[in-house]
């Protein structure tokens, strides 16, 4: 029997929306937990960070002075871009299984949301893994040695490229190079949380599981039972789009300081989808659209190794 446009019309409800909505949220995205996801309604989202003072300085009673000039940070222009999938059902849909299978909240509907959701975890996991060769707001690569302090101050560098694959050992060289160059454009040291973000692929799942364990060395059948002075001190997150699969490295390894605020994922509309008849072509249309837009606006937000 046909289906008549009232039963098609079902998918016209606030049903529909919700099942691509689950579709856009059925993993857990990643991407929030390392990016600061922000909304902005502008068409350019933009960066220009200014420092704050310096360390302050012994004066002598009665004096003056004691002034000092600011310093402006690199300008970053973030512009979202729209995304967005569509989806056509003509008028002559008449199989009673086929319009089940439209129907369902697992199939259709849910994969355009899922598109949506992707989309956004690619881009946000490619700043990452694409660092070691594109550049950040500074002109040097968003993992570089030689990032200068300031817009004035070009001859005093930082570096923020770690070294060798996933291990103990270096990651507690990371921690010495993290110590050593984490500071503003003052000069002064960044004080950053107990609990860093370490974000790798899921090839590296083991070796972090057992870094950070309590006991990191101890397996069955050895004698290690050495405390981890790593245990508790990192948020491991493992995010299938850094792997190699994906367009980045099944070894790269990256350490990142979400509180800073120098990674942005913004927003200039969340994603929606829409519904309405096209009676030239006699179809239903099915769309879900977003505007969104992702970089990174200081080099301070991360340390990283290519694992190698």
């Amino acid at each position: 029997m046909a289906n008549t446009r009232a039963q098609l019309s079902e998918l016209f409800t606030p049903i529909y929306d919700e099942f691509m909505l689950m579709g856009f949220a059925e993993e857990q995205q990643v991407a929030p937990k390392v990016f600061e996801i922000i909304d902005d309604k502008t068409k350019e989202y933009k960066t220009d960070g200014i420092s704050g003072t310096g360390e302050w300085e012994e004066a002598d009673e009665l004096s003056s002075g004691g002034y000092e000039d600011l310093v402006l940070g690199y300008a970053n222009t973030i512009e979202p871009l729209k995304y967005w999938k569509k989806i056509q059902v003509p008028f002559e849909a008449s199989d009673q299984e086929e319009y089940a299978i439209l129907k369902s909240k697992v199939t259709t509907a849910q994969q355009i949301g899922k598109g949506g959701r992707v989309k956004v975890e690619r881009k946000c996991a490619a700043i990452l893994y694409n660092g070691f060769s594109t550049a950040c707001p500074d002109g040097q690569y968003f993992f570089d040695t030689d990032h200068p302090k300031n817009r004035a101050e070009t001859g005093v560098t930082y570096d923020n490229l770690l070294s060798g694959p996933l291990s103990h050992d270096n990651l507690e060289a990371a921690e010495k190079k993290i110590s050593d160059n984490l500071y503003d454009m003052k000069g002064l040291p960044i004080l950053i949380a107990e609990n860093p973000i370490i974000a790798y692929a899921p090839a590296l799942k083991g070796t972090v599981e057992r870094i950070l364990s309590d006991r990191a060395t101890e397996r069955p059948g050895t004698p290690n039972r050495d405390i981890n002075v790593f245990a508790g001190r990192y948020n491991p997150i493992e995010w299938r789009m850094l792997s190699a699969k994906e367009g980045g490295s099944d070894t790269a390894w990256y350490i990142i300081f979400k509180e800073l605020g120098f990674l942005k994922g913004v927003y200039s509309r969340r994603p929606s989808f829409d519904n309405w008849i096209d009676k030239d072509i006699e179809a239903y249309v099915f769309k879900g659209s977003l505007m969104f837009e992702c970089d990174v606006t200081d080099w301070r937000a991360a340390f990283a190794s290519t694992g190698l």
